[in-house]
């Protein structure tokens, strides 16, 4: 498996459009850059690289965002074999579960604790008791 330098590198070479750095955390910011930590798993910066790949940043729900998260792992997996790096089923599940896990726990009603709903204007609400809430922060 490539260290991060040399992943880096080749994708520095293969998407010379893409400005990479590292940073606090690996993350994409549209339109282009790829921030990246030190120290880490090579799969993190690929899945930086494919929400790039997938060109979809937008989103108006919180199910949107995690069908967002799953194409970008979707897209890891297209896209290992050509960066030296084994897919790991694993690893991607246990980071797309945080993301379900997330909106779960936000779904849940304050008052009466059912799943809620989410409308287009990202507020849930609660069919048993009728409480609204807004989307909590969103997963890291």
């Amino acid at each position: 498996m490539p260290s991060l330098k040399k992943l880096v590198a080749k994708i520095s070479a293969d998407y010379p459009e893409l400005q990479i750095a590292p940073g606090e955390r690996f993350r994409f910011s549209p339109p282009n850059h790829l921030y990246y930590q030190t120290v880490g798993h090579p799969l993190e910066l690929l899945h930086e690289l494919g929400h790039y790949l997938i060109n979809k940043s937008n989103y108006t729900s919180d199910i949107e965002l995690v069908e967002i998260e799953s194409q970008a792992w979707a897209k890891v997996r297209e896209i290992c074999e050509r960066y030296g790096i084994k897919y790991d089923e694993d690893f991607a599940e246990d980071h797309l579960d945080s993301y379900r896990n997330w909106l779960h726990l936000t779904s849940l009603c304050k008052n009466c604790n059912l799943s809620g709903y989410q409308d287009s204007s990202l507020l849930y609400h609660c069919p048993l008791c009728g409480s609204t809430w807004h989307s909590r922060i969103t997963p890291e």
